[in-house]
């Protein structure tokens, strides 16, 4: 029942904050799950209500940090698609997706520090290209610009997994609005022009 649930969220979060805690004093690879549960405040047996193990574990946090990211990405969808709409849409998903980064910056940190970041950022991509596909592209009629959505995606997803790893070594919390202003101009114009190495004039 609710209290059963509020219960296994509440014991969940605290295997989360004391994983992300000892992964600031060692190598997570070497911490045990008596530690984590010690740490925790929790029985043995309480952690194996949750997962089998600790690869179970981090799969499970990685999951949630991209179910995260999934829906901001699709609560930004717009309904109607010109490319000038979409391309305008996308400030506010960065926006928002810079947000849940700065939300859940700690479990951010720790998935990219002690997990598999190649795993990780794999599965970003796969979700982004899923989006993509089944959301995003049939709406933009992008049908006469032949652009590979493997190369879409991964530009998309490597922006925003850049923009974790920035996040997450930001020591100061994120002016939100001017990053993702200026990630839309990246996306817009191009670094150089952005960065203020070519004219604004300059058209390639």
């Amino acid at each position: 029942g609710e209290n059963m649930d509020r219960r296994k969220r509440k014991s969940r979060q605290a295997i989360i904050t004391a994983c992300i805690e000892l992964s600031k004093e060692k190598e997570f690879q070497q911490v045990s799950i008596h530690e984590i549960v010690e740490k925790a405040d929790l029985n043995r047996g309480t952690f194996y209500l949750h997962f089998v193990d600790k690869a179970d574990m981090m799969k499970s946090f990685e999951q949630e940090m991209l179910d995260k990211i999934e829906q901001v990405i699709i609560n930004n969808i717009p309904d109607e698609i010109s490319y000038e709409v979409f391309m305008q849409s996308r400030y506010e998903t960065i926006v928002q997706i810079i947000r849940c980064y700065e939300e859940h910056k700690e479990l951010l940190r720790f998935i990219l520090n002690a997990g598999n970041t190649t795993s990780f950022q794999t599965e970003l991509g796969e979700k982004i290209k899923t989006i993509l596909k089944d959301n995003i592209f049939p709406k933009v009629n992008l049908t006469e610009i032949a652009i590979p959505l493997d190369l879409v995606a991964m530009i998309f997803t490597s922006i925003s997994l850049n923009l974790a790893q920035y996040a997450y070594n930001a020591e100061e919390p994120l002016d939100v609005e001017a990053n993702a202003q200026f990630l839309i101009s990246i996306m817009l114009h191009g670094p150089l022009k952005t960065f203020g190495f070519l004219p604004e004039s300059y058209t390639s």
